[in-house]
C-alpha cells in the first residue's frame, strides 16, 4: 500500500469579519491506494477533488485526519517521492526555459550537479515521453499542447516518484491528445510500477485508465469500486445519477 488516507476533513472560511461563514469541503474521507495501480477520484465541480491532490501534495493543510505514505506520516515523505502533473501543461511550464533545463530543474533541486548525468537522464526522459531529443532546445511556447503535455509528464517522472497526482492531466486536449497521454501514463504505470491518483469528471477517461475509482459529492463518498464494478453496477444513488443516459466506450 502507497497511501492510506484516514477521515480527513477540510473546511475554507467565505465573507468577511463577523460575515464569515465555514464551509465544509472534505467531511471525513478515507481510502486506501494500492502499489502500482491507477486511483481515480471522480465527482462535479466543487466536490473536493482537486483539494484531496493539494493535501495529498502538501500545497493544502488538512484540519484532521491522518494521511500515511509508505507507512509513515505523509509529513515525512521525500519531497521527490510525490509529484504532480497538471491539467494546463503551458502555464505549468516556465516559458523563459529550454526543454532540457525544466526535465533538469528536478534532478537539480534534488541535488544532482554532474552535467553528464543531467544530460543523460534529460535525454533518456525525452526519448521515454516519445519526443526527440532535438525538443531539449526549444521552449514550450514551440511545441504543440500534447507535447507540452509530454515535458510535464517527463518533468514529473525523472525522479522516479513512487506516486503520481494527475490533476485532469488531458482536460485541455482534444481527444486523439487524450488518448496518447492517457497510453503514456499507463506506460509508466506498467514498465515503473508508478502509483498513480488520477482526478477527473471525465468518465470515459476514468474508465479508460482507472483500476478502481472513489466517487465524490460534496466532500463525502458515495462509494469506492473496481472501475468495471462501478460502470456495470454503481452501488451509490449518486453514482447511478452519474452514469444515467451517459455511453461509455469499451
Amino acid at each position: 500500500m502507497v497511501l492510506k488516507v484516514d477521515k480527513l476533513c477540510k473546511s475554507y472560511e467565505k465573507g468577511f469579519f463577523l460575515f464569515k461563514k465555514k464551509k465544509d469541503i472534505l467531511k471525513n474521507i478515507s481510502f486506501e491506494v494500492n502499489t502500482g495501480e491507477i486511483f481515480s477520484i471522480i465527482g462535479q465541480s466543487g466536490a473536493g477533488k482537486s483539494t484531496i491532490g493539494k493535501i495529498i501534495l502538501g500545497i493544502e493543510k488538512k484540519d484532521s485526519g491522518t494521511i500515511e505514505f509508505l507507512d509513515k506520516p505523509l509529513e515525512q515523505r521525500n519531497i521527490r517521492d510525490i509529484q504532480m502533473i497538471f491539467q494546463d501543461p503551458y502555464s505549468s511550464l516556465n516559458p523563459a526555459m529550454k526543454i532540457k533545463d525544466i526535465l533538469a530543474e528536478p534532478l537539480k533541486a534534488n541535488g544532482e550537479k554532474n552535467k553528464l548525468v543531467l544530460e543523460e537522464k534529460v535525454g533518456n526522459m525525452l526519448e521515454e515521453v516519445g519526443l526527440h531529443k532535438a525538443c531539449g532546445d526549444k521552449y514550450p511556447d514551440e511545441l504543440s499542447g500534447g507535447q507540452r503535455q509530454r515535458v510535464v509528464i517527463g518533468a514529473a517522472m525523472i525522479l522516479d516518484p513512487k506516486l503520481v497526482v494527475c490533476d485532469e492531466p488531458v482536460a485541455s486536449l482534444d481527444l486523439s491528445i487524450q488518448r496518447q497521454i492517457l497510453k503514456l501514463i499507463k506506460k509508466f504505470n506498467r514498465e515503473k510500477n508508478t502509483t498513480f491518483i488520477f482526478i477527473s469528471h471525465d468518465l470515459g477517461v476514468v474508465y479508460n485508465i482507472s483500476d478502481r475509482i472513489l466517487v465524490l459529492y460534496k466532500g463525502e463518498t458515495q462509494e469506492i469500486s473496481d472501475v468495471l464494478d462501478f460502470f456495470d453496477c454503481p452501488k451509490s444513488d449518486y453514482g447511478k445519477e452519474l452514469l444515467d443516459g451517459i455511453r461509455i466506450k469499451k
